[in-house]
């Protein structure tokens, strides 16, 4: 829509604020006052995909022009397929069946920052979800969970491993963090549902369910929990393990959301219809049906937000969100107002009754040519309140003094760097020391003699001046004199006198010649042997061949 289009023009930019006598630019950037939201969505493809909202039903924010939904960035995140996102202030991070997780920030302008990668399971990433105590805020804490039984929590920021908890044999299914962060939840494949004492790291109470849980979250009030085991939903008090509610759907289900307060949720089916039930109504009657969303199964769900403070539009059935947004296999997200299907379901439902088999809800947007989705989150566009100040007190410095402490900043880092240097040298090991020192002498004189040839120096000239090797000339290769040949030579003749009984070539050190204990000859031969083999050769003398054996015998 027009609307649409003129916000994403503006994104970025300052205004100019006149005031009597003096111009100042304005502390916040334009893009503040836009209220969107943004999801994200993971697929089986390995990339995460980020799509826009704007003209959300009942929302005071975006463009006022019609909803719509609008690709607005696409992430190559992991070697194989993505398997749970989470979104909170900005930060995004995907885990992956490459045992990895993958974190990014997300600015209202559409820019995307790769902060890194974090590595500490032995398995698929199957759950992540990040955590703060004011969702106005960023959030200070990263939990994530593997197939390998560990959940790891990571502080945001320095993104360190602060503590590894062995949850559950087999892995972990599903994680939730309670809003106080107290406390936190999760169900593995050993058919357990852990509560967890966050303070302490360690298991508080453990309860085992006929069934492997696969779904698991905290209802928005912290008071109560939402588990799913095939076909079943089931509400249970936290605090008394009291079953409050029980729901059977007719399908088996794949995905979950709530939001507001503890008696709505919302589940996507297998066959494609989305259920909602409502605590306090009879377990057999849904709050409202989307008849056919997608062709095939309801891969992920969630309710948009674009206000942190204020939450998801409230006014739907039962007193529950407005607006539902939906991922499929098909590669397909969509937008809903729940107020068009209302408790008695919407037109294709009406339509069902009346046996149009075909029949389904129209959404009110959609964005096609995705991926097979697996997992979504959501987050509002505009950045929190502190980091956007931040940000544009960050913009509004002078650029000489911003270069000016980066400069200082590289000479404390070269510093540290020459610091660690020399800690190291100072710390090799005393062997090899000593071969240093001992190489020191040899070396020296050469590199002085150098020198003083390429200075041009005499020894009248020198007058109580030391020469010494710089940095520049000491990794210079030392100068072959010309004379090297003859000097080789005298050596062999000095090694080699009168009345000894040495080596004719010079051997490199450390060269090992195999001689005998009985003489000192080379090659392995005694003395007496070379000049035996020398007379044999002046008179002719052929040294018989050794017998290879037996032979065939001579006919002779």
């Amino acid at each position: 829509s027009g609307g649409g289009a003129h916000n994403e023009a503006e994104l970025g930019h300052r205004t100019e604020i006149e005031g009597p006598g003096a111009e100042a630019r304005a502390p916040l950037t334009q893009h503040l006052e836009v209220r969107m939201a943004t999801v994200v969505a993971g697929t089986y493809e390995r990339f995460v995909f980020g799509y826009q909202l704007d003209g959300l039903p009942g929302s005071s924010g975006g463009g006022g022009g019609a909803p719509e939904v609008v690709r607005s960035f696409t992430l190559d995140a992991h070697l194989s397929s993505c398997k749970s996102v989470a979104a909170q202030g900005g930060f995004i991070a995907s885990g992956g069946a490459d045992d990895l997780i993958r974190v990014w920030h997300h600015n209202p302008d559409g820019a995307l920052a790769d902060i890194g990668t974090l590595s500490g399971h032995e398995g698929n990433v199957s759950c992540v979800q990040f955590h703060g105590s004011d969702p106005t805020r960023e959030p200070t804490r990263l939990v994530s969970g593997s197939v390998d039984g560990n959940i790891i929590i990571w502080s945001v920021g320095q993104w360190d491993a602060l503590k590894t908890m062995k949850a559950h044999r087999g892995g972990v299914h599903a994680l939730s963090v309670h809003r106080s962060g107290l406390v936190a939840m999760s169900a593995g494949a050993d058919s357990h549902i852990a509560m967890w004492d966050m303070k302490k790291g360690r298991v508080a109470h453990k309860t085992k369910l006929k069934t492997k849980p696969e779904l698991l979250a905290f209802t928005p009030s912290g008071n109560s929990y939402a588990s799913v085991a095939g076909t079943r939903l089931t509400i249970t008090s936290a605090e008394t393990g009291i079953v409050s509610g029980v729901f059977d759907a007719p399908k088996r289900v794949m995905c979950m959301a709530q939001a507001g307060d503890d008696t709505l949720a919302c589940l996507g089916l297998e066959g494609g219809d989305v259920f909602g039930y409502d605590s306090r109504a009879p377990p057999t009657k849904p709050a409202f049906t989307i008849t056919k969303a997608h062709p095939t199964r309801v891969k992920c769900m969630v309710f948009p937000v674009d206000d942190a403070e204020r939450g998801p539009v409230m006014g739907g059935p039962g007193g529950g969100p407005v607006c539902l947004v939906t991922g499929s296999s098909e590669g397909t997200v969509r937008l809903w107002d729940l107020r068009a299907v209302g408790a008695s379901g919407g037109a294709a439902a009406r339509a069902r009754d009346m046996g149009v088999d075909d029949a389904r809800d129209e959404p009110l947007a959609e964005a096609t040519g995705g991926g097979r989705f697996t997992c979504m989150a959501v987050m509002p566009t505009q950045l929190p309140k502190t980091v956007a100040e931040a940000i544009g007190a960050e913009k509004d410095r002078d650029p000489a003094e911003m270069k000016k402490k980066r400069k200082e900043m590289k000479l404390r880092q070269a510093e540290k760097a020459r610091a660690r240097a020399s800690a190291t040298q100072d710390a090799r090991p005393p062997q090899q020391k000593q071969r240093q020192q001992k190489q020191k002498p040899k070396q020296q004189p050469k590199q002085q003699k150098h020198k003083q040839k390429r200075v041009g120096k005499t020894d009248d000239d020198d007058d109580g001046f030391e020469v010494v090797a710089g940095d520049d000339d000491a990794d210079e290769p030392p100068r072959v004199a010309k004379t090297a040949g003859s000097t080789k030579k005298r050596k062999v003749k000095e090694a080699s006198g009168v009345g000894e009984d040495g080596p004719l070539v010079l051997r490199k050190a450390g060269f090992k010649t195999g001689q005998k204990s009985g003489g000192g000859g080379v090659g392995g031969k005694s003395y007496e042997e070379i000049a035996t083999a020398a007379r044999r050769k002046g008179s002719g003398v052929k040294k018989s061949k050794p017998s290879r054996g037996f032979g065939k015998p001579s006919r002779d």
